[in-house]
């Protein structure tokens, strides 16, 4: 899905005067806060001519904080400005004040940047880590009780949750803290790795109705038996005491925090610029560093111990460690909590051939009848602004053609979500055949036709994955042309066709549609089907 922003959710610290090569302020404006000299600039510039301009999380502004002084008082010294921004407001920070570098909370919101606002992997140190905090499960004794027994694990949060079984979450806002992004996709995430991506947005949407949000800069402890709060080691250790609550690490991942470098594109074109974040990244990852991520109860990128100071005994961290969130994996949370996040131009395609009355393996339900049930809730998943067309196809359903236009594709007004409805329940099996790569072609198409800027286009194909009875139709070679042709580089569409039961016919459809990076799911059972819409509300299908 296309990246949507908000109002800018920056938190920051209470100012705190230092004194450091001339008199050093934080200055609060707009809710921001910026580290800057008080005196005129030219005294300034030439007691300290190294400036570096910083964006960071509030959890990491202390650490800056403690390095302020040092950095501006050795031989080299660095004027240190920083901004605190947190979540997916910070890009906006970055660019407005033309930082030299950002320090997100978590190196997943790297997704939310724009295009060339930062530096290539490993130019001047980008994308290093430097610094960690994990995420524990913070609950009550039989709550606790009830995850261990189901494994400890992840997973069996996520199951747990899913399932209604009265196990309850509470995270911080996603969109605007780390450890709510990481935490919720923790959750997801170990749903996708034991079972797939469409699994895994199945169980986001499952767990959202029980899910409690904090706003704000407090953490997300439980506050009733029964919830389970996500929350980082920093913001947990200053709250431990002689009536700790009930802690769990997870005994399949280690869900981590991973504070990350990433020097912006202009900067690293400045060799002045660079000299200077040279210097600020030195420090961090040198003795002053360690001592200041102590102060602000972080790790060291790769430490296993916990910080100083923890008054109870943390459970240890599982050995395998969880992996940075993709940028599709970033996508499912963000439009999970964020309805405006699901905004697209979509383009539902659904086979009415014969076997699409047979009844789903694990249901009761024909498989046109999950189809219509899935096309339902997702027209419910998508913003007013989405647009959504729907055909149906088979073999000369409007002749010369094999499909038929149910719903010309528009905007999702209150007309069209009837008119929706009515033409999803016009959806039925009959007596044809399945005219599927003449049908792809023209479905993409026509989604390319339809592309807008600023929002993802998408055409979902739902077939049992047989191209037969089309004496007339194009042959698979013909479909991977024709798709290299209408392919559009300034107009993409994602092209993703969900094949039900057919493995060997959906493997080589794969081949086709590699043309245009489709992807093609393969479907199994009732609940794939369900999860197959869902995940197309919440980004689309991807094979990432």
């Amino acid at each position: 899905m296309g990246k949507h922003s908000t109002g800018d959710a920056v938190r920051g610290r209470p100012a705190l005067a230092v004194a450091a090569c001339g008199v050093v302020a934080v200055l609060v404006a707009a809710g921001v806060y910026v580290r800057a000299r008080d005196e005129p600039s030219g005294v300034a510039e030439a007691a300290c001519p190294h400036t570096v301009r910083v964006v960071t999380a509030s959890s990491f502004a202390p650490v800056l904080e403690a390095l302020a002084p040092r950095t501006s008082a050795d031989e080299s010294c660095v004027n240190l400005q920083f901004t605190v921004a947190d979540g997916r407001a910070a890009p906006g920070a970055v660019e407005r004040i033309d930082a030299d570098v950002w320090i997100p909370d978590d190196s997943s919101w790297m997704a939310t940047a724009a295009g060339g606002l930062l530096a290539a992997k490993d130019v001047a140190g980008s994308g290093a880590v430097v610094a960690e905090t994990p995420i524990y499960m913070v609950t009550d004794a039989a709550t606790a009780d009830r995850i261990r027994a189901a494994g400890g694990s992840w997973l069996a949060l996520a199951n747990l949750v899913a399932s209604r079984s009265g196990v309850r979450l509470a995270v911080r806002d996603p969109g605007g803290s780390g450890d709510g992004m990481v935490g919720a996709g923790g959750v997801a995430e170990a749903v996708w790795l034991a079972k797939g991506m469409d699994a895994s947005a199945l169980a986001l949407a499952r767990a959202l109705p029980v899910t409690r949000t904090v706003t704000g800069g407090d953490p997300a402890l439980p506050k009733q038996a029964g919830e389970v709060g996500l929350v980082p080691e920093y913001a947990l250790l200053p709250r431990l005491g002689a009536t700790a609550p009930a802690i769990l690490s997870g005994s399949d991942y280690a869900v981590m925090l991973r504070y990350t470098w990433l020097p912006t594109t202009a900067a690293v074109k400045d060799l002045s610029r660079v000299a200077a974040l040279e210097r600020l990244r030195n420090a961090l990852t040198g003795v002053p560093g360690a001592a200041a991520l102590g102060e602000a109860r972080l790790r060291g990128p790769g430490v296993d111990r916990p910080p100083a100071g923890a008054d109870v005994e943390l459970p240890a961290l599982a050995r395998v460690r969880m992996g940075v969130l993709g940028a599709h994996h970033v996508d499912h949370v963000l439009a999970t909590w964020y309805p405006p996040d699901r905004r697209t131009n979509l383009l539902a395609v659904v086979d009415v051939s014969g076997s699409m009355g047979e009844q789903a393996p694990g249901s009761g339900a024909k498989l046109i009848d999950l189809v219509r049930e899935g096309c339902r809730a997702l027209g419910g998943l998508l913003p007013d602004d989405s647009r959504v067309g729907i055909w149906e196809f088979g073999i000369g359903l409007d002749p010369p053609r094999d499909h038929r236009v149910l719903l010309p594709t528009a905007a999702l007004s209150a007309p069209h979500r009837a008119a929706m409805d009515a033409a999803v329940g016009r959806l039925a099996a009959r007596k044809t055949g399945t005219g599927l790569y003449d049908t792809i072609l023209a479905a993409y198409t026509a989604g390319r036709d339809a592309y807008e800027p600023g929002i993802s286009t998408q055409v979902l194909v739902f077939t049992d994955g047989r191209n037969e009875g089309d004496p007339q139709g194009i042959t698979l070679a013909q479909l991977t042309a024709g798709l290299q042709r209408a392919k559009d580089p300034a107009r993409p569409v994602q092209l993703s066709v969900v094949a039900f039961g057919q493995r060997q016919e959906a493997k080589l459809l794969a081949g086709a549609v590699e043309a245009v990076d489709g992807y093609v799911a393969d479907l199994t059972t009732a609940e794939e089907v369900t999860a197959v819409f869902i995940h197309t509300a919440a980004g689309g299908l991807h094979g990432d």
